[in-house]
């Protein structure tokens, strides 16, 4: 029997983005880390500096098919903005909505940029969860605030025969 085997499928993704991926994630810029730091607070996963076929997004999430790019001063030359146009363009090709974010809004209104990409998120999946309160199971636990406790639930068998 010839041919790819029945069960895997060729990765879209070249090893080098990988590399370059994991190069990124571990340099952030300043802006990056700060809007990472309130993403991975979301009740839906993003990732950074995740690699979509030829590329690597700054932040994605794959399940609002969602890129979202922190664009810095450096974008406003031609050549780049020229190459930020043929990225988005494959990218929408593949089904993917980008949300270019310009940096400088970080520091001064980080809690308007968040928002803007919660209701990016919200356009295309549709939860029940509030997307703009963080988790609390990745927040520290306050010691003076210990966990509710629930009270049990009454046996099935109560009452029944008596």
């Amino acid at each position: 029997m010839t041919g790819p085997a029945p069960f895997t499928t060729p990765s879209r993704v070249a090893p080098r983005e990988h590399t370059r991926a994991r190069h990124l994630r571990a340099a952030p810029t300043w802006t990056e880390a700060k809007l990472w730091d309130r993403l991975r607070r979301l009740p839906i996963r993003i990732r950074r500096q995740a690699p979509i076929g030829p590329y690597v997004a700054d932040f994605a999430c794959l399940r609002a098919r969602l890129v979202i790019e922190v664009d810095g001063g450096v974008h406003s030359r031609t050549d780049l903005a020229l190459r930020d146009l043929k990225r988005d363009e494959w990218l929408s090709s593949e089904g993917y909505r980008v949300l270019r974010i310009d940096s400088r809004r970080i520091p001064d209104d980080l809690d308007a940029v968040v928002a803007e990409i919660t209701q990016a998120i919200r356009l295309k999946v549709p939860l029940p969860l509030d997307l703009t309160q963080e988790t609390p199971s990745r927040l520290p636990r306050s010691s003076s605030n210990p966990p509710a406790n629930t009270p049990t639930q009454p046996s099935p068998l109560e009452g029944e025969g008596s």
